[in-house]
């Protein structure tokens, strides 16, 4: 018999809830109170309790009217071994009685109890003014009994109260599927359903001074289990939970916790109904509250767009930190990185943009680390690497990220010397993909035309784009990887490029006038001219260009 599982709570938090903080009132209805107890209904357990308004000392539980569980529990019995049998010695200021009671500890908690104790137990118990426990040659106590005659007709009135059906269990809460509900400590208590699932959430403080929140989880033909997540202290969990399809198969529950800390940490836990009944996958621990599932490629299938948490504190303090995308979803019953897979390619671009910008306008190395990261996700690390002003990122990187002290994170080497020599370094061994990726034969396409230093533009084009004033031109570094596109106010660096037949297909990160873009670009040539196919002049309801070779300058 499991007493303390889900009564910690009760046995030594309620006599602080009934005092007067509203949050009790989910869980328990008091039924009665003497001098020293409080008898409540415990919505939770549908049993009823009698806790002694002092937080230790003896407790009575009724599942119904024919049982009774009495029990001598405080912090002092957290030496007890759970479900161990102890001789003991209970001393009333009536009679004595000698008997054996049963261990039970749960979370730093201890008690002894006796279920359906002897008559002369109990009778030790009425009418006396105070009750002592000697166990293992120590004593406990003395405890009061102020009231405990009154306290036993009262938890029996409750017990058939309860039979007669005069408590009726709250009515579950119903969430809608894909609604995430907010939870904190004055929700202990509550139920939920959704989707075929019935959820509970419950709580309790530990003598430790932490805290542990439950979510009780029950699906028809599935069965039931507990998810257990810690929490802040004292009570003062908060954290999240809502139904999700996270596969294709049935909806699954997602359970959150913050479990403490300036920074650090969103816990979360996701319950699957699998053939072979509920399973608990532990998604992690992560920085803030950024546990949020979303739609991310529009399939109805949900996934938790989250980021690496191995870039925080790593080029710059917490705060200007800016940790590059990634997607986790769920793979064969597992959470795993789908940050690659082409379908969320989208979110990685948009990642991209947003701390490429960033790290233009500030040049700040935590933001410059995410864009290089987000880059290499994306096969454009050497693009991005190329927009880098190195100068300036340094003048703004502390000294003590560019130490490397740790032995196991640095491979046995020693300290960095600048900026781009460790995010190169850390971004490698953290599985980023830093090569660049432009074929043999598309870097000696390149090369050619780099040879018409003029440029390429449209015959007889005298806008910004013709010859006079902002031609077509490229640069080919092949020992490098770098192939670069410029043009009037705007500059591309190619991070991807294979021949296709008669053409060179492209992947190229662009600048110009403060902003960034990506642009997949076609090149073929047609004779000596060059025709130019880019998906964001397309996109702007511009055609491809047919470019002639500039003609040198008298």
């Amino acid at each position: 018999m499991r007493i303390f599982r889900f009564l910690v709570q009760a046995f030594f938090v309620l006599p602080l809830l009934l005092s007067g903080e509203a949050r009790a009132e989910e869980r328990y209805v008091t039924f009665a109170e003497n001098r020293g107890w409080t008898v409540s209904y415990d919505r939770q357990q549908n049993n009823c309790i009698a806790v002694p308004k002092v937080s230790d000392g003896l407790h009575f539980i009724r599942p119904s009217s024919r049982e009774i569980v009495v029990m001598i529990a405080g912090p002092k019995f957290a030496w007890v071994t759970d479900e161990k049998d102890y001789k003991v010695e209970i001393r009333t200021d009536r009679r004595r009685w000698d008997g054996t009671m049963r261990a039970d500890t749960d979370e730093g908690f201890g008690g002894l109890y006796v279920s359906d104790p002897s008559e002369s137990f109990m009778s030790a118990l009425r009418g006396a003014s105070r009750l002592s426990l000697r166990v293992e040659n120590v004593n406990y106590g003395p405890y009061s009994l102020s009231g405990s005659s009154d306290t036993l007709k009262q938890i029996l009135g409750c017990a058939q109260a309860v039979e007669r059906g005069e408590f009726k269990p709250a009515e579950p809460d119903y969430i809608g599927m894909n609604d995430l509900v907010s939870w904190k400590s004055e929700d202990f208590g509550k139920s939920y359903t959704s989707e075929g699932w019935t959820l509970t959430l419950k709580g309790q403080d530990n003598v430790d001074g932490t805290a542990t929140a439950y979510l009780e989880v029950s699906r028809e033909g599935k069965g039931s289990t507990t998810i257990k997540a810690e929490s802040v202290p004292e009570g003062r969990g908060f954290g999240k939970l809502g139904i999700y399809k996270f596969d294709w198969s049935d909806p699954a529950v997602l359970f959150t916790s913050y479990t403490g800390g300036a920074h650090c940490c969103i816990e979360a836990r996701v319950a699957l109904s699998t053939d072979d009944g509920i399973r608990i996958v532990d998604l992690g621990q992560f920085d803030g509250d950024v546990v949020h599932p979303v739609d991310l490629d529009g399939d109805g299938v949900y996934e938790f767009e989250l980021s690496d948490q191995r870039f925080l504190y790593a080029f710059a303090p917490y705060a200007g930190s800016v940790p590059p995308e990634q997607v986790e979803a769920l793979r064969d019953g597992k959470f795993i990185d789908v940050t690659k897979e082409a379908a969320y390619r989208p979110v990685v671009e948009q990642a991209l943009l947003r701390t490429m910008k960033l790290c233009g306008e500030e040049q700040y190395p935590g933001a410059c680390a995410g864009a290089l990261a987000n880059a290499a996700l994306l096969g454009l690390y050497s693009s991005a690497f190329e927009f880098m002003v190195f100068d300036e990122i340094n003048a703004k990187l502390e000294d003590s990220y560019l130490k490397c002290s740790d032995a196991a994170a640095c491979r046995g080497r020693g300290d960095f010397k600048d900026f781009q020599e460790a995010v190169a370094f850390r971004l490698k061994d953290w599985g980023y993909d830093t090569k660049p990726a432009i074929s043999e034969p598309a870097a000696a396409f390149f090369g050619e035309l780099a040879k018409t230093k003029t440029g390429y533009s449209a015959p007889g084009d005298t806008t910004e784009g013709g010859c006079a004033m902002g031609p077509t031109r490229f640069e080919e570094a092949r020992a490098k990887g770098i192939v670069a596109v410029s043009g009037y106010e705007y500059s591309c660096h190619i991070g991807r490029a294979d021949v296709l037949r008669d053409s060179v297909v492209t992947e190229a990160l662009c600048t110009g006038e403060g902003e960034y873009w990506l642009d997949r670009q076609v090149f073929e040539k047609d004779g000596s001219d060059l025709w130019q196919h880019s998906m964001s002049r397309m996109e702007m309801g511009l055609k491809p260009v047919k470019a002639a070779p500039c003609p040198a300058k008298p």
